[in-house]
């Protein structure tokens, strides 16, 4: 893509009111950049039955991929988050919560990008599901690490000739578990928090 700039009228605040919720808008020069797709160049791609299923794994691929980094990251983002909860601008590469979402999808909505809408829900479900797949209790990733820890021990048994050891006992995991409600009770409340006080937007107020 190519980009023109161009100066185009805007309502705004004056400056010495900008705070001023009742304050009266005023039209002004705003500098603009639009973004133009060059001669020959097509906007949108088709694909055939074939080459679609191709298509379709290399980009599951790219955003599971894209979401096993990004949760990697999160401990990082926490004083981010922390910052933001004092007025401090609110990096957008922070996670949200399900009311940032929300309130995602509510401007997209509202400014009629519904490709937009459609592509937050399926991300938003696909980092749910692959959140949901780390080896931790009580996530659902952590029950199959469980079943098979038990089924390898199992078979390691049988080879040295040894009696099944059984199933694993989850009292003795539950300290664990406990842990991670905690740590994550903890990271949904400062994320909410700071989807509530400062939120992320898509769309210039």
């Amino acid at each position: 893509m190519i980009s023109a700039s161009a100066l185009i009228p805007a309502s705004r605040r004056p400056l010495d009111q900008q705070d001023n919720p009742d304050a009266k808008l005023v039209t002004v020069p705003a500098l603009g950049v639009i973004y133009e797709v060059p001669p020959g160049v097509p906007t949108t791609v088709t694909y055939g039955p074939v080459t679609a299923l191709k298509q379709s794994g290399i980009y599951t691929g790219r955003v599971f991929g894209a979401m096993a980094g990004a949760i990697g990251r999160i401990p990082e983002k926490i004083p981010a988050l922390w910052n933001s909860l004092s007025g401090k601008p609110r990096d957008p590469n922070t996670p949200i919560s399900v009311v940032g979402a929300s309130r995602l999808g509510g401007e997209t909505v509202e400014h009629g990008a519904w490709w937009l809408f459609l592509n937050i829900l399926i991300t938003l479900n696909f980092f749910v599901g692959v959140f949901n797949l780390l080896p931790l209790l009580p996530l659902d990733g952590g029950h199959i690490a469980i079943a098979w820890f038990e089924r390898v021990r199992s078979w390691l048994a049988r080879l040295r000739g040894k009696p099944d050891p059984g199933r694993v006992d989850y009292f003795k995991l539950m300290p664990l578990t406990y842990a991670v409600i905690v740590i994550m009770g903890g990271f949904t409340l400062l994320t909410v928090a700071a989807d509530i006080i400062n939120p992320i937007t898509l769309f210039s107020r």
